[in-house]
């Protein structure tokens, strides 16, 4: 490859990425304008100056615009959380502390959040092709999860993308069922209660702790 092909390429890419960014803008200005369900794809071709073939060529659906703007938002708080995080004294109250952070962007954005995780989980049911890489949220978990077996204080037989894979089944089970019912729990308490469960396991802590004690006591 010639010199002049790789900056023609570059300049390219840049272009793309300038106009994937111009249609998600567009795009979710008009969302907030006259809302998802009002927005049509041709709307935002038509305001985005470009053509529908173009626009299709970048995102298929409007669900497509609106996970790209979230897991852009997830990224762009991502090292933030993991740096704010990373002084504090164990691997349970790094987790705490990220998701959060992570989940009382999620309780002012309900709508978005439910377009993109239904966009995701349709996508995985259908058995379609769908990796557009880790988000942000999965990287700071990724990063707590790996430092605390560092640490020595999570088990390291066990992947950290595994790990992450049981977080993100038991917090997005969660969401999605605080989205179909608000008044049903608190997002962020019922979230601290999945990090209990994830570094604790099932076991009633306060049980085991009595039944030791008592056992004790008869020695």
């Amino acid at each position: 490859m010639e010199p002049g092909d790789m900056l023609v390429e570059s300049r390219m890419e840049r272009k793309k990425r300038e106009t994937r960014q111009k249609i998600i803008k567009v795009a979710m200005d008009l969302f907030q304008k006259q809302g998802f369900y009002d927005t049509t794809m041709e709307q935002i071709a038509e305001v985005a100056d470009i053509a529908r073939k173009t626009l299709y060529n970048h995102f298929p659906v409007k669900e497509a615009i609106v996970d790209e703007y979230v897991r852009g938002v997830s990224k762009e708080f991502a090292q933030e959380i993991i740096d704010s995080v990373k002084n504090l004294p164990d691997t349970k109250a790094r987790l705490l502390a990220a998701l959060d952070k992570a989940y009382a962007w999620v309780e002012i954005n309900p709508e978005i959040t439910g377009i993109c995780l239904g966009y995701r989980f349709k996508n995985m049911c259908h058995g379609s092709a769908y990796n557009e890489g880790e988000t942000g949220t999965q990287r700071i978990m990724a990063e707590i999860i790996r430092y605390g077996q560092e640490t020595g204080e999570i088990r390291r037989d066990i992947s950290i993308k595994l790990l992450v894979l049981q977080l993100d089944i038991l917090r997005g089970t969660v969401v999605m069922g605080w989205l179909g019912d608000k008044s049903k729990y608190k997002l962020r308490k019922e979230i601290a209660k999945i990090v209990d469960l994830f570094i604790y396991g099932a076991v009633d802590r306060q049980e085991s702790q009595a039944k030791a004690g008592g056992a004790i006591t008869e020695e």
